[in-house]
């Protein structure tokens, strides 16, 4: 997969050179304070007539610093340029992060915004941290504004209740199948995309056939165990697809390498070779192994019915 996304700009040297309202930071997963934070730019943009500037870095900088640290993404390039375009943003640049920027001073890197995209203000938010060895934040930026020209805000952290929203809690709800609580955060229900593959075949034996679906391999993976939710598939007049989600190692019969499978409700189709990405809607049960495929078989009928019951009161969000 490409590393800067075709619907980005891929360097700065290529906006406009003039004045600029800007935030900074990774955005993995779009998630409701990295809306606030935008929303805050686009904000200050209209109000000074200029114009509002997303920078943000591809790869994640942990994949390229950390790359013996297994590290799982809330949204591909690809889904997080489209959720960022979708807040109002004019322009957006991608960086591609590689050893030799991050070893850049903090400086070194500001007096390049101020090269090429004329800051007026920069907004951060509280845990930002650029430059060699993670060594610029906030009071960095505020510093080297106050000489260059630029007003500096850096944004706390939002908080719902007593969660502090953040990639890393969200990561961690769906580390536990809090499905729930993830979209909370989101401020939309957690989604992952991937194209079907043939598996073994094992849901249309039991009568569910299941779509394999490929992820990549950084996608950050709910828990084990079964969830409702909705397919929505590439070729669009099949349309958004109630589902039911499995992710498991198939413990009843061999556990084997870890799957995420779909069973589409009310369809029979071929799906071969379409992407597919499911929305998770709630979580039904956790995974456990069965004392015959009989058994098994049983127990699915019964998480359909919940599952169709859990979506009869929901519809699948748009696009």
């Amino acid at each position: 997969m490409s590393s800067v996304p075709a619907s980005a700009i891929a360097s700065l040297e290529q906006i406009e050179s003039v004045p600029h309202a800007i935030t900074i930071g990774n955005f993995d997963g779009v998630h409701r304070g990295h809306q606030y934070l935008i929303q805050r730019v686009v904000d200050d943009a209209r109000a000074r007539g200029v114009r509002s500037l997303v920078v943000t870095f591809e790869p994640h900088p942990t994949a390229v610093l950390r790359p013996d640290v297994p590290f799982h993404r809330l949204a591909t390039p690809e889904r997080k340029i489209h959720l960022i375009r979708a807040t109002g943003i004019d322009e957006i640049a991608v960086i591609p992060f590689e050893r030799e920027f991050a070893a850049l001073e903090p400086n070194d890197f500001l007096e390049l915004l101020v090269r090429t995209v004329k800051p007026v203000s920069v907004f951060v938010g509280s845990g930002f941290k650029f430059g060699r060895g993670r060594s610029g934040d906030g009071t960095t930026i505020a510093a080297f504004g106050e000489t260059h020209g630029f007003e500096t805000t850096v944004v706390d952290r939002l908080q719902d209740g007593d969660v502090t929203i953040s990639s890393s809690s969200i990561r961690e709800a769906l580390a536990h199948g809090n499905i729930a609580r993830a979209a909370a955060s989101l401020g939309r229900r957690y989604r992952l995309a991937g194209s079907v593959e043939h598996g073994a075949a094992r849901g249309r034996e039991l009568g569910f056939p299941t779509a394999n679906l490929l992820l990549p391999p950084d996608a950050c993976i709910p828990s084990d165990g079964i969830y409702a939710g909705y397919a929505h598939v590439s070729d669009r007049t099949l349309g958004p697809r109630a589902a039911m989600i499995y992710i498991g190692t198939r413990p009843t019969f061999d556990n084997g390498e870890r799957q995420v499978e779909v069973n589409i409700l009310d369809f029979t189709g071929d799906l071969y070779t379409l992407d597919l990405e499911i929305e998770f809607v709630a979580w039904i049960r956790g995974d456990k192994a069965f004392e015959s495929a009989e058994a098994l078989s049983a127990q699915m009928h019964d998480d359909e019915a919940t599952s169709r019951a859990v979506l009869a009161g929901s519809q699948p969000e748009p696009e």
